[in-house]
C-alpha cells in the first residue's frame, strides 16, 4: 500500500510538472517566435526519479507517524471515562406536632457527584467526589484495582475506599435508585455505605454468579478519630455471593465483627458483635402492554446499628435489629414509572414497643414507612421525582404517631 501511494505521487508530480511547460491554447500566434533563447530563461531540469521517490516517501512516513500518534491518543481517551449527576431538591416536611414545631420548607443539592474512571487491561483507578453535602466536597470513592491476568477483568483485587459488599441497595447508586433515599434498614446498618479497606470479587459461568469479599475496618466514614482514620484495631469482614439470571437476580451477604465502644455502664471500652445477615432478590417483567415490571426486596438481621441523633450519628453497641423492604416499580411507556416501597425497621428486636410518660411513642420504637414517587424521564441525562414518604412510627396506648411525612421533588442531571 505504501508502495502504491509513492509511485501514484510521484505520477502526479511528474504530470504537473509537464502540465507548466506545455503551450496554452491560442497563445502560439501572439507570441513571435524567438530568435535566440538566453540561458537564463531555460526551464529548470526535472529532478531525477530516485529524488522524488526520497521526497515522496519522506511526506508518506510522516502522515504515517501522524497517524500512529492520533491512534494512541484515542486510544488513551478510551480508556478515560468521566460521568457525575446533581441532584437539586426541595422538601417539605410538615410540623411535629399542633404547636407547629419541628418541620421545614428548604431547598437543598443532595448530591453533586463527579467521578472520573480509567481502566486498562489489568489495572483501574476510579475517583469520585460530592459536592454537594454540607461539609464541601468530600472523598467518596478512591479504588485500586488490579484484574488477575487471563480472567478478562472477571476477577481482581481492590484496595482503597469504597462500598461495602453487602445487600442490593447500599450498593445500588444514588442516581439509578427510584425512590430519592435508602431504606431506613439500609441507613440504621449501612449509614455512610462506604469504608476503607481491601477486597477481592470475581465473576463466574457467563457471569451467573459474583462473590465479593474483604476486610475493612468497619466503622464506615462517620465513626473515626480526629484525623479522620479508623478509630479502633477492630477490623470486620463482610462478603456478598449473588446470581444474575437477567430476569431474577439476588444474593445473601455476611457481615463478621466487633465495634470497640463503652456504653454508660462500662469502665473500659468493649468490643462487641457486629455481626449482620442479609437476603436480597430483584425480578424484572415485562407482561404488562404499557411498560415493564420491577420488584425488589431486601432483608437484614443483626446487632449494632447507627442511629441518628440530631447532625451526628450513634452506634447502637450490640443492640439486635432488623427490618426489610419491598418496593414496586412500574413503567408507564417509555418516559413514566411509578415506586412504592414499603419498609420495616424494628430497632431493638423482642422489645416491645412502649409509650412515654408524655404520650408520644417510645425512640425505639418500631418504624414502618411508605413511599409513593412518580418519575418522569426528560431524557437519558434528565429525571423528575415527586416522592411522598409516609413513617408511620408504633404509637400504644395514648400514644400518637408524630407528624413527620415529607414531600421531596428532585431534578436530576447526569452525564
Amino acid at each position: 500500500m505504501r508502495n502504491l501511494l509513492v509511485a501514484l505521487l510521484t505520477v502526479t508530480s511528474s504530470a504537473a510538472l509537464a502540465q507548466t511547460t506545455e503551450p496554452q491554447p491560442g497563445t502560439a500566434d501572439a507570441t513571435p517566435p524567438a530568435t535566440e533563447t538566453p540561458a537564463a530563461t531555460e526551464a529548470p531540469a526535472e529532478p531525477p526519479i530516485d529524488e522524488r521517490m526520497t521526497t515522496t516517501e519522506g511526506k508518506v512516513s510522516s502522515l504515517e507517524e501522524q497517524n500512529v500518534e492520533t491512534k494512541n491518543d484515542l486510544s488513551a481517551l478510551k480508556k478515560l471515562k468521566i460521568s457525575g449527576y446533581v441532584q437539586g431538591r426541595y422538601q417539605y416536611q410538615e410540623p411535629l406536632d399542633d404547636t407547629g414545631a419541628g418541620g421545614f420548607s428548604r431547598f437543598t443539592v443532595r448530591r453533586g457527584r463527579l467521578k472520573t474512571t480509567y481502566t486498562t487491561d489489568w489495572a483501574q483507578v476510579m475517583l469520585q467526589l460530592d459536592a454537594g453535602s454540607e461539609a464541601g466536597v468530600t472523598l467518596r470513592d478512591a479504588e485500586a484495582t488490579l484484574y488477575f491476568p487471563g480472567t478478562k477483568q472477571a476477577m481482581g483485587f481492590t484496595l482503597g475506599q469504597m462500598k461495602w459488599p453487602f445487600g442490593y441497595e447500599a450498593v445500588q447508586s444514588s442516581s439509578d435508585r427510584e425512590v430519592p433515599e435508602r431504606s431506613r434498614v439500609v441507613r440504621a446498618f449501612l449509614p455512610d455505605e462506604r469504608d476503607r479497606g481491601a477486597k477481592l470479587f470475581g465473576k463466574f459461568y457467563k457471569n451467573m454468579l459474583n462473590v465479593n469479599v474483604g476486610v475493612f475496618d468497619g466503622n464506615g466514614l462517620f465513626n473515626q478519630n480526629s484525623v479522620g482514620l479508623d478509630n479502633d484495631k477492630e477490623k470486620d469482614i463482610i462478603g456478598r455471593a449473588g446470581f444474575d439470571l437477567k430476569w431474577l437476580s439476588g444474593g445473601i451477604s455476611g457481615w463478621y465483627g466487633h465495634s470497640l465502644g463503652r456504653k454508660p455502664t462500662d469502665t473500659y471500652r468493649v468490643a462487641y458483635d457486629r455481626n449482620r445477615v442479609a437476603l436480597d432478590a430483584q425480578m424484572y417483567l415485562d407482561v404488562l402492554p404499557f411498560g415493564a415490571t420491577a420488584i425488589k426486596g431486601e432483608y437484614i438481621n443483626g446487632t449494632t446499628y447507627s442511629k441518628s441523633s440530631g447532625s451526628t450519628k450513634v452506634e447502637q453497641l450490640g443492640v439486635p435489629a432488623s427490618g426489610w423492604y419491598g418496593l414496586l416499580v412500574q413503567n408507564v411507556g417509555l418516559s413514566d414509572a411509578v415506586a412504592v416501597r414499603y419498609d420495616y425497621f424494628d430497632p431493638e428486636s423482642g422489645r416491645a414497643n412502649l409509650a412515654t410518660p408524655e404520650g408520644k411513642p417510645g425512640p425505639n420504637n418500631s418504624i414502618g414507612t411508605l413511599d409513593v414517587a412518580l418519575l418522569h424521564y426528560f431524557s437519558e441525562n434528565l429525571k423528575a421525582t415527586l416522592a411522598y414518604e409516609l413513617p408511620m412510627t408504633a404509637a400504644p396506648g395514648t400514644a400518637e404517631d408524630p407528624h413527620d411525612n415529607l414531600l421531596t421533588l428532585q431534578l436530576q442531571a447526569r452525564y
